[in-house]
């Protein structure tokens, strides 16, 4: 190993991410001073190949910094192949998969500056795996395939893939669901079953603004909106223990919502605890789904409205679907009048039996 006189080591024990371990628990903080000239290093051990590492950096100045295995180390500040190379002026916030089971270094580099440089250092881990992005890929197929079935609106993208940043989900015209914040999600809230129904909430949310926003709804941008179209749906998807079970959860452990909206900069995912009790009181009011029939009806597949025509739920509004249906004969094509074919409420598979984030 090369003479390391210039750095000090800042060890940092990460739990083991393993089949028989939880993951580590985070973000783990760290507030550093780098000289003028010199680097520093945090030292990731034993990190098992596929997990996720979340490394936020913020400085007083500008410093460079880079994630590398071990034997990139020791070839620093002349590393051939870092996972991770950048410059930080303020803030950088990036995450890395780990291409193999080791040892891993995060390491600032004050080249530039005259005067040290004030460095914090924001890491977290999560287990990786592909059974996670498989579960939740399915969730979101199953979401598409059932938003088709209820609404009336221009398709849009609906997919998961690895962002290389810490957030929720991407900001495109369609529902892009980072990998990262599913790992971190699970790792989090640690049950099986609890990552899944909020995942799912999550996802609800999303659908709101995005269909809001297709129907020009002028609140398609608020989170509250958002929430309430979330509630409404999954209650009126039978899933109404899930987002109670979700709420409740959120409001009995706000340190999870604080630790990952820190993580993911992110206010809207997961449920703060003051929307957690909103959500919570909007659920279980019987009268809220009924009271967002006027926005949804107009936007609902001819087939749904004739089938809630002839078999009401304690929701329905049947003044609102038989103007809607009476509008249609006479305005809306035949090709939507009879797609889809062969529905019926409520849906059978909508509970997403057997869907959810598996322990590694």
């Amino acid at each position: 190993m090369r003479n390391l006189a210039i750095g000090i080591i800042l060890t940092l024990w990460l739990c083991m991410l393993c089949s028989s371990a939880r993951a580590a628990k985070g973000p783990v903080i760290l507030n550093v001073t780098v000289p003028p000239g010199k680097w520093k290093a945090l030292k990731l051990r034993n990190l098992p190949k596929g997990a996720f590492v979340a490394v936020e950096v913020e400085s007083s100045g500008e410093v460079t910094v880079a994630f590398v295995d071990t034997g990139d180390y020791q070839r620093f500040p002349y590393p051939t192949r870092p996972l991770m190379l950048g410059k930080v002026e303020k803030r950088l916030a990036f995450s890395v998969s780990i291409p193999a089971a080791g040892n891993y270094f995060v390491v600032v580099t004050n080249h530039q500056a005259r005067e040290p440089q004030e460095v914090k250092i924001t890491v977290s881990a999560a287990r990786g795996g592909a059974d996670q992005i498989e579960a939740a890929s399915r969730i979101l197929h199953e979401f598409e395939r059932q938003l088709h079935r209820i609404f009336l609106f221009d398709p849009f993208p609906i997919r998961i893939e690895k962002c290389g940043v810490p957030k929720a989900f991407l900001d495109t015209s369609g529902i892009v669901l980072c990998a990262e914040y599913v790992y971190y999600l699970y790792d989090a809230v640690g049950e099986r079953q609890r990552a899944v129904d909020a995942l799912s909430f999550s996802i609800f949310h999303e659908v709101g603004h995005l269909l809001l926003a297709n129907w020009n709804h002028q609140l398609s941008t608020t989170k509250e909106a958002a929430d309430q179209f979330a509630t409404v749906l999954m209650v009126m998807l039978n899933q109404k223990e899930r987002v109670i079970a979700t709420a409740k959860y959120f409001i009995e452990n706000p340190s999870v919502s604080e630790t990952l909206m820190k993580l993911f900069r992110d206010d809207r995912h997961p449920l703060s605890v003051e929307r957690a009790r909103n959500v919570l009181r909007w659920a279980k009011d019987p009268e809220f789904p009924r009271r967002w029939q006027e926005v949804l009806v107009p936007h609902m597949q001819t087939a749904l409205l004739k089938s809630l025509q002839r078999r009401p739920t304690t929701w329905t509004n049947l003044d609102l679907v038989n103007k809607e249906l009476a509008i249609r004969r006479h305005t809306v094509p035949e090709s939507i009048k009879t797609s889809p074919r062969d529905i019926s409420w409520p849906f059978p598979d909508v509970g997403f039996p057997g869907v959810g984030i598996s322990q590694l």
